[in-house]
This record gives C-alpha cells, sequence and structure tokens, in this order.
C-alpha cells in the first residue's frame, strides 16, 4: 500500500507503532505507552526489528540503506522514522514538505 505522499517523521512513526502493534497482537495505544515510557527505544530484537522494517519498505515503497546511520537508528523509533523520511525523500528525488 503506497498511499502515503510526503510522509512526515510522525507519519512514519504511526506506521512503525501500528506495525509494532500487530507483530506484538497489542493495541496501538499500548505500545505507544510502552515506547514512550522507554524513552521510545525500539523494544524489539534485531532479526524482529529487520521484519518490521521490510515491512515498513513495502508499505512506503522506499528502501533504506543499510548503512551504519541506518544501523543506529534503528535504537530509537523517532531516528529510525528520521532515517526512514531521507530515505523517501532521495527515492523519489525531492523533499518531502
Amino acid at each position: 500500500m503506497r498511499s502515503l505522499t510526503g510522509p512526515t517523521v510522525e507519519t512514519i512513526i504511526g506506521v512503525v507503532v501500528r506495525l509494532l502493534a500487530d507483530e506484538r497482537g497489542e493495541s496501538e495505544a499500548d505500545v505507544r505507552d510502552e515506547l514512550a515510557e522507554g524513552g521510545w527505544e525500539l523494544p524489539i530484537d534485531s532479526l524482529r526489528l529487520v521484519e518490521i522494517l521490510v515491512q515498513l519498505e513495502q508499505e512506503l515503497g522506499v528502501e533504506v540503506p543499510a548503512d551504519v546511520e541506518s544501523a543506529r537508528s534503528m535504537r530509537s523509533v523517532r531516528a529510525f522514522a528520521e532515517v526512514v523520511l531521507a530515505a523517501c525523500t532521495t527515492s523519489d528525488g525531492s523533499p518531502s514538505s
């Protein structure tokens, strides 16, 4: 589903929260609360993180580069969303607004 045009960091965070909630069988509100309590650290192991990343890439129609910055960003939902947003901007050749 590639319905997002010009996603924002908050939109991407929403997608990550939804994917985490679906993966864990929990409500989005519960996942958001848990993330907020934990300082927005991603509470999943690296294998599940890769699965979430693949789903996110498919949904947004973007490829997140496999580099050091991307790897570091996967510790925090917001940092991860910022890297995904940068990949979205790069993939279509125009900045999102």
